[in-house]
């Protein structure tokens, strides 16, 4: 008797000191305590969930741009609010919650260099958040239960947040007595210094996209370019890195995932369809509509499985409809030149026979394969398999893309720190030729030596484009020439197009809406996630996308500025 009274004792005294232990995780049982976290595995669960946010800006933002397909057919009804949920948790639950998180820590334990990463993690998904919804909440948010609705705060307030975040970022990486910096850095590999520079370079970008509401930013601009320590090589572009693993996990580009691996099933089956209005710009529009090898990106940017036979209306649906006559006649319709085959905005067929017809993919960003594509040969399907498997990137912010915007603010604030806006337009142009040209090599991909653009064919580019830029008569003629070439360069990134159209107006002639009657107005920011009108009290009142147009704090323009 004596001994069941002592292992009954001793049962109930364990499960009370189990009890006990579980208190401290009953907040939560699936979140790290923050004395338990490891300031490294959540820097990089932040890196890789701001990859996450990007992926869907820029896709949603290529689509509005017209460089990948809007399916729409109407702005009100392109998207729906689920669609952004995945982007909402990651940008809060994940990047800013984990920031949050380490930042208290790596401080406490002089992990400077981690903390400056971790703002400027923060910092863009705080500034790409507004760029992309307008208000959203920032001071209240992931305060648990403290405030389970936090509000939205203006977007300028959130951008100015951003802004202080950057200049405490730099203010740790000046810290002396630092201690080690983190041992996986999925972008730079600990190095400060490049860190400092996409500090630096963030900075410059959301104070241009301020420019036109905030006039005192033009000496913070000016203060920026002459101390000329922005990302200006490429050896420093800020680009996420994928691989060509297959399984558990896929780390592939998503792009390649949605296209090549799609034809894991057998199907040979592109999944994605690329603009018409795109694949226009690349490859005939500065020939006159004509097909035309001008462009030396146009076979690395996009891959063809057909050289256009097989085009029916069962297949390609505009090419047996009139063109719209609400089209300007320098806004192409149904472009499918050559089997640069793709969709109009807002060609909203359901899904046609033509997956292994249409363009995809090619071997820049994604990692697909090169185009050799020559009349009527060299045009086979595409396989999960094929090309640089993969391992592509996501060029979040290049070095091509501080060329550009170092020339409109010389065009447009008359800033000319560095170069003038032509010289600074040329060194754009040539920065994206060398890293789409040298891209097939990064990624395993051999490109025939008679398909390699010499020097002679970058140059033809060079000097057509600068005689554009010489042609033009007054500094918007000259503005919407640098954007264009921006727009074209911006290849897998559709957040930068998107925020350069409605910052700028360019390209002026992008491709309206298929149908008519009026689609409305262009979309000037996202619909709010259904996570976020549906669970906050406090949320803002849900968008009407189209009947709107819902422009973010830093676009003035008339409702109408845009199509």
């Amino acid at each position: 008797m004596k001994f069941k009274i002592f292992i009954l004792t001793l049962f109930v005294t364990a499960s009370l000191i189990s009890c006990k232990k579980l208190d401290s995780l009953v907040d939560n049982p699936n979140s790290v305590s923050p004395d338990l976290a490891i300031v490294d595995l959540l820097l990089n669960n932040a890196q890789l969930e701001m990859v996450s946010v990007f992926n869907v800006a820029s896709d949603v933002g290529a689509e509005l741009t017209r460089q990948q397909l809007m399916r729409g057919p109407l702005y009100i009804n392109a998207y729906a609010p689920t669609y952004f949920d995945q982007m909402w948790t990651s940008a809060y639950t994940d990047v800013i919650k984990s920031v949050d998180k380490l930042l208290p820590i790596a401080l406490t334990k002089k992990n400077y260099i981690q903390a400056g990463m971790a703002q400027i993690l923060k910092a863009y998904v705080l500034g790409t958040m507004v760029d992309c919804f307008g208000d959203i909440p920032a001071s209240e948010a992931n305060l648990s239960e403290i405030n389970l609705n936090p509000k939205a705060d203006a977007g300028a307030d959130v951008y100015h947040m951003a802004l202080e975040l950057l200049d405490s970022s730099l203010a740790n990486f000046g810290k002396t007595g630092a201690s080690a910096g983190p041992t996986n850095d999925l972008f730079y590999a600990g190095d400060k210094t490049k860190w400092r520079k996409l500090a630096k370079t963030l900075k410059f970008k959301f104070l241009m996209q301020e420019r036109l509401v905030d006039n005192t930013v033009t000496q913070s601009i000016t203060d920026l370019l002459t101390e000329n320590d922005l990302i200006a090589d490429e050896d420093i572009d800020f680009q996420f890195k994928y691989s060509t693993n297959l399984s558990i996990p896929n780390s592939r580009h998503p792009h390649y995932n949605a296209n090549y691996n799609n034809a894991i099933s057998g199907s040979n089956s592109a999944k994605d369809w690329i603009a018409n209005y795109f694949m226009y710009a690349i490859v005939a529009e500065k020939s006159g509509g004509v097909v035309s090898s001008l462009d030396p990106r146009r076979r690395y940017y996009f891959y063809r499985q057909n050289n256009g036979s097989g085009l029916r209306q069962e297949t390609c649906p505009c090419t047996t409809q009139n063109r719209p006559a609400h089209y300007g006649p320098n806004e192409p319709f149904c472009y499918v030149g050559s089997g640069y085959w793709g969709r109009d905005h807002g060609d909203s067929h359901e899904t046609d026979p033509d997956n292994s017809l249409r363009s995809t993919w090619g071997v820049y960003p994604a990692a697909g394969a090169f185009d050799e594509g020559s009349n009527t040969s060299g045009f086979t399907a595409i396989d999960y398999n094929k090309g640089g498997k993969g391992a592509g990137i996501a060029p979040i912010w290049l070095s091509t893309f501080t060329f550009f915007l170092k020339a409109e603010a010389a065009e447009a604030l008359g800033i000319n720190v560095g170069g003038s806006a032509k010289a600074l337009l040329e060194q754009g142009v040539r920065a994206s030729m060398n890293k789409v040209i040298g891209f097939p090599n990064i990624v395993g991909v051999t490109v025939p030596s008679i398909y390699i653009p010499n020097t002679t064919a970058i140059q033809s580019y060079v000097d057509f484009v600068l005689q554009e830029y010489d042609s033009a008569t007054t500094s918007n003629e000259r503005l919407a020439i640098i954007m264009k070439e921006y727009y074209l360069a911006a290849w897998g990134n559709g957040i930068e197009p998107y925020n350069n159209y409605r910052r700028t107006g360019y390209p002026n002639n992008l491709q309206p809406v298929l149908t008519n009657p009026d689609p409305g107005f262009f979309i000037r920011s996202f619909i709010y996630p259904s996570v976020f009108v549906d669970r906050n009290i406090n949320a803002p009142t849900q968008k009407n996308p189209g009947l709107e147009a819902n422009k973010v704090f830093w676009d003035n323009h008339p409702d109408n500025f845009i199509k």
